[in-house]
């Protein structure tokens, strides 16, 4: 029960569900999971001891509030590690993978033509960990995951309150053709552009705070 607690609340983090600051009481997640107090104690104490979450005070959690040099840190080095196990995928995903993450960058582009943030926050998690898991490397699939729980609320706050840039619209299908190409070296360094994008917003908001 707290495994399956743990990976629900891990996944909440990734998608943005909590905000920078949001406070998770083992009260409230316990009423909300329709479940003991355990097990919520037991998922909350496992993900402050990866430095998902923060320790309050009165047996309660936080995510950390916003450090734009500490996020910026974050997403540069999930860009490093993300280059590296594409790297290691490209070479043995096979055709149906491919077709999938083609129909995933494809429907990418229509949640950013139609502002749907959502949508596409799901989507781009699902594309980039297809390719992950493909690299058939756990201990670098598992930093990857715990990189975006990490940076999860912050992306989220700032994928909902702004534009998305025009050539997000064709990254992700020009990943696509490079791995179609077997070329895991332009796939691996497309993913970091994309990545990338991360440090400089977060650099900048750090010069503007």
């Amino acid at each position: 029960m707290s495994g399956r607690i743990y990976q629900s609340l891990k996944w909440s983090l990734i998608i943005g569900e909590y905000h920078p600051g949001s406070v998770l009481s083992i009260r409230s997640v316990a009423q909300k999971m329709d479940t003991s107090a355990m097990p919520v104690r037991e998922a909350l104490t496992r993900l402050a001891s990866e430095k998902l979450l923060v320790s309050s005070a009165k047996r309660s959690y936080r995510v950390a509030e916003l450090v734009p040099k500490v996020v910026a840190d974050q997403f540069f080095v999930r860009a490093c590690l993300e280059g590296i196990a594409t790297k290691l995928a490209v070479p043995i995903m096979t055709k149906k993978q491919i077709a999938e993450l083609a129909s995933l960058a494809n429907m990418m582009v229509k949640d950013i033509q139609q502002g749907n943030n959502e949508n596409y926050i799901v989507r781009n998690y699902n594309f980039h960990f297809l390719i992950y898991q493909s690299s058939q490397n756990d201990e670098l699939f598992w930093s990857i995951e715990r990189l975006w729980a990490l940076t999860g609320p912050y992306l989220a706050q700032v994928v909902r309150s702004q534009l998305m840039p025009d050539d997000w619209q064709l990254l992700h299908i020009e990943i696509v053709k490079a791995i179609e190409n077997s070329n895991a070296t332009k796939a691996a360094r497309l993913i970091e552009k994309d990545i990338s994008w991360g440090v400089s917003t977060f650099e900048k908001l750090k010069i503007s705070i």
